[in-house]
């Protein structure tokens, strides 16, 4: 919550004034293209005082250096005493810089209020400036470019603090999900933090805005709330770069609900162009359960989910219409129990099953050609409320630690876009933790290069471009399969003939994922060795594109633990000592080659010396080899100590300083 102490002659708060399509400060854009782009500005100004007064705008571009683009002056206009005027302005923008998610250009929108020449208000609002378009035929476009929405979901929860986060943790966890290989972010059902959506501005994450709510609608005062929520949460957020999405629909409020009817969406669908006319509104929305979804007319409609056929129909019921995937990945394979909730310390099978849904659910949903996109359920485990446990569907564990799903997402960035503020670039990843095993085995790698050389203990295995084999279907979601990596390759050719699911004499399911399938859709396919002889040691990937090496990744076979190794988590933002920001840190087990121990989970304790606290469990168990804590910093800035200890380990201590 922030206090403003203004003039009485200043421009208004949008959310306060109520005022559709007005209020504050509303930037559009026309003409939008690498030539040139004008920017309409809107400023809402009231005066408060007793008395007329003449009132002019100054409006002015700044660069990102802070240098002037552009400026326009307005005309000396009478505001009565009580009154408001809205100024209109446009500015012509020459090789504009544009906003993109490889390249978020950002530029200041500076606001002078000036009385008798004195500037008695200023106000300072980033932007962006793009345009967006939507079709079945051309896809997502965004400054004139196809673009793949290759997105996510986020609830905005951290362990042991819940949703009182810092500015800096919301930025930290959109630089991870960014380079997860994320460029979109669908947003939890309530206002997410402005710190975080600064930081999708920031480092090009697009977004999608959702109405408050979930799987609740009533007649009456709570559809009033809802439509003020609309209006509310569009000017707000309207200026925001990253938002291109807006989700109108209340989340799972399916027909049936009281209230939650065709007319009442389509109405919510019109009061958001209402308040953002012109071309770059989108609506988006489920389309489920709908009488007429072409009557509710979402700009952006949502997939429709069908348990008989497993699949995310949409052109029977909205032929002319793209769709977008909000959620997939999850509750399709098990419900609660989901093979796809996977604790970061499940073990590799587990983990690499996680991975397979994914894979799986995103390359079948790259296969609709009316897709628009899509996000997974979900980025970041956390806490849910109606469950007892964990939503551990994510590609980040709660404490932010990647498990190998966040691998395959990365694997789908491209490899020759560079980030200033985020890693990106080539990438190459082996899934697998090289521990003992049946022999000969798989290994699966994921990797953005053009092809893949695999070595065990320095001799070359083989070298593979992409997998390239056929979809199949999946089978049935049930919980409980046994899942089976460490087949010969006879066997696992027998459970592929067999689809993807084969049966073991006691009738017993085995899932055989990863098996050089599923993946033509896909912007970058795995690499599947086979038949690959295990030795303990070294195992090497060396990625390449055009025969050149780009990306190199080692695993080494875990010896026992010897010693603990902190590493702190900053992520971009330096621990700041205001009272409230927070980091993780963790204490990895390793043994004496500095290999972290996956299988250890032993007790470790964290003592801190100097302006900082630790919140939550202290001892905490490891989770497959990883002790972590919460470290919250106080209000004074000074060096902090951090140490770990563990029964039979060698301790270890790092120092860092608050801010």
């Amino acid at each position: 919550m922030h206090l403003h102490v203004t003039d009485k002659l200043h421009v208004t708060d949008a959310v306060y004034t109520g005022k559709p399509a007005g209020g504050g400060i509303f930037v559009k854009y026309a003409d939008v293209s690498q030539a040139s782009a004008t920017v309409e500005v809107l400023t809402h100004v009231i005066n408060e005082h007793e008395a007329m007064k003449k009132v002019k705008i100054v409006t002015t571009l700044l660069d990102k250096q802070g240098r002037q683009v552009e400026s326009e002056e307005s005309s000396v206009e009478t505001v009565l005493a009580g009154g408001a005027h809205t100024f209109v302005q446009m500015l012509t923008i020459t090789r504009p810089h544009l906003w993109h998610p490889d390249n978020p250009y950002l530029y200041t929108l500076q606001t002078e209020i000036l009385e008798n020449g004195q500037t008695v208000d200023e106000i300072r609002t980033r932007t962006g400036i793009r345009k967006i378009s939507f079709s079945k035929e051309g896809g997502f476009v965004i400054n004139d470019e196809r673009l793949v929405i290759r997105g996510t979901n986020r609830h905005q929860q951290y362990p042991y603090i819940g949703n009182a986060a810092s500015n800096n943790a919301h930025y930290r966890d959109a630089k991870k999900l960014k380079e997860a290989g994320f460029n979109f972010v669908r947003l939890g059902h309530y206002p997410q933090a402005p710190a975080f959506l600064d930081a999708c501005d920031e480092l090009g994450l697009m977004v999608v805005e959702p109405v408050p709510g979930w799987q609740y609608c009533e007649e009456g005062e709570f559809l009033d709330l809802v439509r003020q929520n609309i209006r509310d949460m569009i000017r707000r957020d309207r200026n925001r770069p990253c938002v291109i999405m807006w989700e109108v629909s209340l989340n799972e409020t399916y027909p049936g609900r009281k209230g939650a009817t065709d007319e009442f969406f389509h109405e919510c669908h019109l009061i958001a162009h209402e308040e953002y006319p012109g071309d770059q509104m989108f609506t988006s929305g489920d389309t489920i359960g709908r009488i007429n979804p072409a009557y509710v007319n979402f700009d952006v409609p949502y997939t429709l989910w069908k348990d008989e056929t497993l699949s995310r129909p949409l052109e029977e019921v909205l032929p002319e219409k793209g769709g977008f995937d909000r959620e997939y990945g999850d509750y399709e394979f098990g419900g609660h129990e989901s093979t796809s909730r996977v604790p970061r310390g499940a073990g590799e099978q587990k983990l690499l099953l996680q991975a397979w849904n994914y894979q799986w659910s995103l390359n079948r949903n790259r296969g609709n050609r009316w897709s628009l996109g899509d996000a997974s359920w979900v980025g970041i485990d956390h806490n849910r409320g109606c469950y007892p446990r964990l939503a551990e569907c994510g590609a980040l564990d709660t404490f932010r630690l990647p498990k190998m799903v966040y691998y395959f997402y990365q694997s789908q960035r491209r490899a020759e876009i560079a980030h200033e503020h985020v890693e990106s670039g080539p990438m190459v990843y082996i899934a697998n933790y090289w521990t003992e095993r049946i022999s000969p085995t798989k290994v699966v790698v994921f990797s953005n290069c053009s092809e893949v050389e695999l070595f065990v203990n320095g001799k070359s295995v083989s070298v593979r471009k992409a997998d390239h084999g056929p979809d199949t279907e999946y089978g049935e979601r049930v919980t409980g399969y046994e899942v089976d990596y460490w087949l010969t390759d006879e066997e696992q050719h027998k459970g592929n003939q067999a689809g993807v699911h084969g049966k073991t004499d006691a009738g017993d399911m085995k899932v055989y994922p990863h098996d050089g399938g599923n993946c033509r859709n896909l912007t970058q396919a795995p690499f599947t060795f086979t038949n690959v002889a295990y030795e303990p040691g070294e195992l090497k990937a060396i990625g390449r594109i055009d025969g050149r090496e780009a990306a190199v990744c080692v695993v080494h076979t875990p010896l026992e633990p010897e010693m603990l190794s902190i590493r702190i988590d900053e992520s971009g933002r330096k621990l700041t000592a205001d009272g409230c920001d927070f980091i993780f840190v963790y204490a990895e087990i390793k043994d004496a080659n500095g290999t972290v121990v996956s299988p250890a989970c032993h007790e470790v304790w964290f003592e801190i010396d100097g302006p900082a606290v630790i919140v939550g469990e202290n001892p905490v168990r490891a989770e497959a080899g990883i002790a972590t804590v919460l470290l919250q910093s106080r209000e004074t800035p000074g060096e902090i100590k951090v140490k770990a200890y563990s029964k039979g380990l060698k301790p270890s201590s790092v120092k860092l300083a608050s801010v």
